[in-house]
């Protein structure tokens, strides 16, 4: 009997998730949880992360109790690594407490620094543990804990996971990134509707949820070089909050078709509309681009441990998406790229059709039944 089934003869249980403050971490985290409830609507569902208001209000709206721990990434400079220090050893008392409140029946992590003593104490308390990665290759935090969990949950089929954690494999489990649930495809004549676009060639920018000062900068120039050349397009540039006063100042002389956001909330309709996407190549952004089956020029971001540039690389190997990696970007050449799909739909569809096949819509499904699973073992 499936673990889904066998659970609504038995007790409610209680799941902890620990997810950090960025949307690559938290969104996945949410999917889970509201998948969770589906299955099983009687069991008590909360989360522990740091203190960051937007954060605590998107899960808070959407219906969870949340613990917050004091821990904050580590700094190169002394005073600040003692602070993180501070912190860190501050945030394993908090989560012992609130493991002792709560008293959760199995705790899962999302990644990040956030993931790392949540999961560890419970590990140490003998609760039962899932971890989840988003990119290709774990890690620190993960890397670490993949030591002491009892089950390591996979975005991508890539063996390089067995190979980098010193672990026995069997801990592994291929799952996808679990897809925010408001993300379904939709009619490209609704999509234009909503923007306010016409029936033109459609662009997609968007830098991660915080906006990327560089892709703003170059794209501004790919902009420039296009409408000289009478191009026949329009754009969707999704920039941030840090640059969106100047790029609206930039884009008020120009003639072509455009919608500049620094937040989108309905990324539905700009996927659907979009005939390319120009963005980062976080976890979350590839798994929104092989859903909707979108080719794209990735431009991964080459600090954070470089995970970028290893999901990037997974496409490029696969002839998925083009890449250009930021040392090499700039406006010609993301404008030259740009013009090559532009005038090529064979090579388009070819893109969307092997980026389709990272697409695991059953991921959320996935990840909640190993959840289930571990909750009654």
């Amino acid at each position: 009997m499936p673990a889904a089934d066998s659970a609504r003869s038995g007790e409610a249980k209680k799941i902890l998730i620990a997810s950090g403050a960025s949307a690559g971490h938290l969104y996945p985290a949410l999917a889970l949880a509201e998948n969770l409830k589906n299955k099983q609507p009687s069991w008590e569902i909360a989360f522990v992360t740091c203190r960051r208001a937007e954060i605590e209000k998107c899960i808070e709206s959407s219906g969870y109790k949340v613990f917050i721990i004091s821990i904050c990434p580590f700094s190169r400079t002394a005073r600040r690594f003692l602070i993180s220090l501070y912190r860190l050893v501050k945030s394993f008392l908090e989560t012992f407490l609130i493991i002792e409140s709560f008293r959760p029946d199995v705790v899962v992590g999302f990644g990040s620094y956030v993931s790392f003593p949540v999961i560890l104490e419970s590990a140490l308390f003998k609760k039962p543990t899932v971890i989840h990665e988003q990119n290709v290759s774990l890690g620190l935090s993960n890397k670490v804990l993949s030591l002491c969990v009892d089950k390591v949950a996979l975005s991508f089929a890539d063996e390089r996971h067995r190979k980098d954690a010193p672990v026995d494999s069997r801990k592994f489990v291929f799952t996808g990134n679990p897809l925010r649930r408001e993300l379904v495809k939709k009619d490209q004549e609704e999509s234009r509707a909503f923007f306010g676009l016409a029936k033109e060639f459609t662009i997609l920018v968007l830098g991660g949820s915080q906006g990327s000062e560089r892709i703003n900068a170059e794209f501004k120039k790919t902009v420039d070089i296009l409408s000289a050349q009478g191009r026949d397009f329009q754009f969707i540039h999704l920039c941030g909050k840090k640059d969106y006063s100047s790029l609206k100042k930039d884009y008020s002389c120009i003639k072509i078709k455009y919608r500049l956001f620094d937040f989108l909330t309905r990324m539905d309709f700009a996927y659907s509309l979009a005939d390319l996407v120009v963005c980062r190549a976080g976890a979350g952004s590839i798994t929104e681009l092989a859903f909707f089956g979108k080719a794209a020029i990735l431009i991964p971001y080459p600090y954070a441990g470089a995970h970028q540039l290893e999901n990037a690389g997974i496409l490029k190997k696969k002839e998925a998406a083009l890449v250009i990696e930021e040392k090499e970007l700039e406006g010609p050449k993301l404008a030259e790229l740009i013009l090559k799909l532009m005038n090529s739909a064979d090579e388009r569809a070819q893109l969307e059709k092997r980026i389709a096949d990272f697409a695991n819509p059953q991921a959320t499904d996935r990840l909640a039944e190993l959840v289930l699973n571990e909750a009654m073992s």
